[in-house]
């Protein structure tokens, strides 16, 4: 018990224990912008420092179990960076595990795991980290907490949201879906005390301590079943009291005279927990234990609003962790892997700058940011760390693919060809539409695209433009020095050169270059082209008088090429070739549109209704017709960006302005609906507030519906103008049958949610919602006649099932659009939930974009293989360019499988290099309710080495053997994460 003073002498084995934690909560960014906040954080931590040094009877402070701050200070103050290590060496001081104190809902599986390896390998740095969930503040807790943080060796979780009152004490057994358990610490609390702050009035002195107690009996202390109570002291960017030791001792003091006489100690969470362990609470069998999520907003506010406000915000963040986790990741991953290639990067600044993107995108992960609901400033400032982590994702990933694209054969391309190498970064084989720009040889428009086998398929191909990008005269005497500018592949400004040709000037002693370049190709420039190039300008130089060579430099861009790209292999890629067309081919057939009729492939028939714009889907497979899809519904929201709450007197908008224009194309490579139309809605709220105002404006709103052959799901992209404010919009799809629970994909999980709400009153702190969170899709099924229907979406977190009559509808959220912070008048919330600040930033205006698709089904979703098509519909293929050149040892085939994963209802979250930068890492995860008994994977060439290993990647769980046939099996139970260490 060394972690533990005690500011008075005895005690005995049954004395009751109440233990102070000091702590700051430091949101980084909220209702001031980062910047700001950091010039408190800065004062923060000097009178810390300063107040440790002085006096060592303030014996703990925690830094809110983020190791950010320690960043933000040092930046400023790296002067006393030996003072920090010097206390949190000495345990005075408590540090991490987390990187960021993130909200759990918005941000993926890999967020949580990648903001764990970050905050603890930076505890190291400084000493040891709090191995403590402490996750005090996130708006709801998802259920595979415990499972992540197990695999990071973190035992405990203590937090305040969330919580209903079934639990009934502070010490539970918090379970993940696959069973992990930690010990969890509740945190009560009210809308006076509570929570992470309970016992913030001890800075105050032991007048306002004691006069606290009698609160603090009802709320904490009886609740407590170890004899050990946790008091938190601190609060939002609170700094220590130094007069907090005195207080502690007068406290104590007059407990002494009362019964039971409380022993007071400053102590830690780690120290709390041995203590309260001692105590056996946890091992009891009357101890509640909770299985799964926490969203429960009778006693602490949920603000489940946040899950739509500033919908670009939610975009944005699933669209680069897709990047990052299933393509950049990979992509470093497969290139270390290979054998015998020449690093244009060292492996080790490859993974840096990997970390160094996650670690920009995890900066806008915290819960006031990712959630949006700060004040505009703030919001504008995540654009550029988004648009940091999604350039450097989006380079590294160029990068690899250049240098892999390099190893695949390319035998087959003829001489005035290209190879297309299209890549699929998710364990299905794939029919789809892939589209890359190209920069084709020049007067090469007629073409053909074949794979390996010779097989013609259809495309379409924009006609290329020839930019120019800059001319300049070069002196010859200084041309060596310039070609010199080019890396050791030919390249200069990631351009590559394509061709060179000399043309005689006006002037005797002027000789016109024409250079084409390529940016960004595969391929570097042909070392012939440069040498013979060169050498021609070398004798006119010397022989043919020429002094000045004037270059004209364009660019080959402007072609967009779309086509069909059949049986792309799983977790891999395939090779496809553009060529000349030859004179006795055919051209592919043109698209015909019409005004009317309906789109099919082979799993669905689409059409729209001309004078509704509702869409009608009939299943093949199941002969189940789905109509009144697509329908959008538009309502007040007099709510703020915490929570949605709509005006007294709403009026729902559910029908478009007047009847849309509609084209219909129908093609080999697509067929799509466009139904152009638009909603008429109200500006804003009446100036009470309690409806909607009675002046309009008309909203465009455009819906693309696209089928393509092979595909099993409907994708739809919606453009929509935002003219208004004060209003949510949501777009719905009825289903035939009526449900009573929904699936939807999480963290490393797809939960089934009851659709009925709990009964609750006026003295719940907050209303519970119809709306919940998700990942990818969320699914209803009918068990009557097996038929299911799941909506799959890309960066929008909030859905809704919505009982029409015997009918449900699966509805998500597109826009919320408020103007306030927080508001202290909402219908659906009881008080303030942050400052009552305006945000017109929030309101959401402008055209907007978002995608999603449906995906009626026979049987549920894990059957159906729904959540394959929503990673799919999330991962578009995606292809590179390479042009012949010189050959190289190709050790690659033309289309192979990096990894092949059995059976397909395991789901990949990510590969990537591992932390030590010597093997690369596979995490997979069983999203069924069944256990797998031999889950299977198989690499693309033998690994010396396979191993399970836990999240932190630092501990071998299970040696795994490789099979002749080159298999691994292992056992995956129902809903566990697995992470396999690979080396080759």
């Amino acid at each position: 018990m060394s972690m533990i003073s005690s500011p008075s002498g005895n005690r005995t084995e049954q004395q009751p224990v109440l233990m102070l934690v000091s702590h700051t909560h430091w949101d980084r960014e909220w209702y001031l912008t980062f910047q700001q906040y950091r010039v408190k954080l800065i004062r923060l931590i000097d009178r810390l420092l300063n107040l440790l040094d002085r006096d060592s009877e303030y014996k703990f402070f925690m830094l809110d179990g983020q190791t950010i701050v320690l960043e933000d200070y040092l930046e400023v103050r790296p002067d006393r960076r030996a003072d920090l290590e010097r206390h949190i060496r000495a345990g005075r001081l408590q540090i991490g595990p987390w990187y960021i104190l993130a909200d759990q809902f918005l941000v993926s599986g890999e967020a949580h795991i990648q903001n764990l390896l970050r905050g603890l390998q930076t505890s190291a740095e400084f000493g040891s980290p709090m191995r403590v969930g402490y996750i005090p503040d996130p708006f709801g807790h998802t259920g595979q907490m415990p499972q992540i943080l197990r695999g990071f060796g973190i035992d405990s979780a203590v937090f305040w949201r969330g919580v209903g009152p079934e639990l009934g004490q502070v010490e539970y057994i918090w379970a993940a879906p696959d069973g992990t358990t930690v010990d969890g610490v509740w945190l009560p609390g009210n809308a006076n005390i509570g929570g992470y702050s309970s016992a913030l009035a001890w800075n105050k002195g032991p007048e306002a301590a004691m006069a606290q107690l009698p609160a603090l009996k009802e709320l904490v202390i009886d609740k407590s079943r170890s004899g050990i109570t946790l008091l938190m002291n601190g609060n939002d960017h609170v700094e220590p009291s130094a007069q907090f030791p005195a207080t502690l001792r007068q406290v104590q003091a007059a407990l002494n005279e009362e019964e039971p006489a409380y022993r007071v100690v400053h102590g830690s969470l780690p120290a709390y927990l041995e203590l309260a362990r001692q105590s056996g609470v946890w091992k009891r069998p009357e101890t509640p234990r909770h299985d799964g999520e926490f969203r429960d907003s009778r006693l602490a506010h949920l603000l489940p609003g946040v899950l739509s406000a500033r919908m670009w915000i939610k975009q944005d963040n699933a669209r680069i962790e897709n990047l990052l986790e299933r393509e950049t990741g990979p992509a470093l991953a497969w290139l270390a892997s290979l054998p015998g290639q020449q690093e244009v990067f060292e492996a080790a600044s490859l993974r840096g700058l990997y970390r160094t993107a996650w670690k920009y995108l995890l900066q806008n992960h915290p819960h006031d940011s990712i959630c949006g609901c700060s004040i505009d400033q703030v919001h504008e400032e995540m654009r550029t760390r988004f648009d940091w982590a999604e350039q450097i994702g989006q380079e590294l990933r160029q990068e690899s693919w250049r240098t892999l694209a390099t190893a695949i054969d390319t035998s087959y391309v003829e001489p005035k060809g290209l190879a297309l190498v299209v890549t699929n970064t998710i364990p299905l084989k794939r029919t789809e539409l892939v589209s890359l720009p190209i920069t084709a040889p020049e007067g090469m428009l007629d073409v053909i695209i074949t794979d390996s086998d010779g097989k013609t398929l259809p495309h379409r191909l924009s006609k290329p433009t020839k930019e120019m990008l800059f001319n300049m005269d070069i002196p010859a005497s200084t041309l060596v020095g310039t070609v010199a500018q080019a890396g050791d592949d030919g390249r200069i400004m990631d351009y590559t050169m394509a061709s060179i040709e000399f043309r005689n000037g006006a002037e005797h002693n002027v000789m016109d270059v024409d250079i084409q370049a390529i940016y960004q190709s595969a391929s570097p420039t042909d070392p012939e082209l440069m040498r013979s190039a060169l050498a021609e300008a070398t004798l006119m130089t010397t022989q043919a008088g020429i002094d000045t060579f004037r270059l004209t430099v364009y660019r080959q861009t402007g072609a967009q090429l779309e086509f069909l790209a059949e049986d792309v292999p799983p977790t891999g890629y395939k090779t496809f070739f553009m060529r000349p067309r030859h004179l006795n081919e055919k051209q592919p057939k043109p698209e015909t549109p019409t005004q009317n009729g309906s789109i099919e492939n082979e799993f669905y028939e689409v059409s729209v209704d001309e004078k509704t714009g509702l869409f009608s889907v009939l299943d093949k497979e199941t002969g189940q017709t789905f109509n009144g899809l697509n329908r959008f519904r538009d309502g007040s929201d007099a709510g703020d960006e915490y929570n949605y709450s709509p005006a007294t007197k709403d009026a729902l908008i559910e029908s478009l302005f007047a009847a849309p224009a509609i084209e219909v194309r129908r093609g080999t490579l697509e067929s799509t609906i466009l139904m152009d139309g638009a909603l008429e809605l109200p500006f804003s709220l009446s100036e009470d507030r309690q409806s909607r105002g009675s002046y309009k404006t008309i909203c465009p709103v455009t819906v693309i519906a696209r089928l393509v052959p092979g595909q099993r799901r409907i994708d739809f992209r919606v453009t929509f103008v935002n003219d208004v404010e004060d209003h949510r919009l949501q777009v719905l799809f009825p289903a035939p049958f009526a449900v009573t629970s929904a699936a939807a994909e999480q963290a490393f999980d797809v939960l089934e949610r009851s659709t009925t709400l709990p009964a609750f009153d006026a003295n719940w702190r907050e209303d519970p919602v119809p709306t919940a969170p998700q990942k990818s899709f969320v699914s209803i099924y009918d068990p009557a006649s097996k038929v299911g229907l799941s909506v799959i979406n890309r960066g929008l977190p909030e859905y809704e099932i919505v009982h029409e009559g015997e009918k449900s509808a699966v509805a998500l959220t597109l826009l919320r659009c408020v103007g306030w912070l927080s508001r202290a008048d909402l219908s659906t919330r009881r008080d303030h939930a942050g400052p009552g600040l305006p945000t017109p930033g929030a309101q959401e205006k402008g055209t907007h974009t978002f995608h999603y698709a449906l995906m009626p089904h026979k049987g549920e979703w894990l059957v159906a293989g729904a959540q394959a098509q929503a990673h799919a519909f999330n991962q578009p293929l995606s292809g590179i360019t390479v042009t012949p050149g010189n050959p190289t040892p190709a050790s690659l085939p033309v289309s192979t499988s990096f990894v092949e994963i059995l059976p397909r209802v395991v789901a990949l979250s990510t590969i990537k290099p591992s932390e030590d930068g010597r093997a690369l890492i596979l995490r997979l995860w069983n999203p069924a309710t069944r256990d797998i008994p031999q889950a299977k994977v198989r690499f693309y060439r033998q690994p010396s080495r396979v191993s399970l290993v836990n999240l932190g990647e630092d501990q071998i769980v299970q040696e795994l053997t490789i099979a002749e046939d080159g298999w691994l099996s292992f056992e995956l139970p129902a809903k566990r994460i697995a992470t396999l260490r690979v080396e080759f």
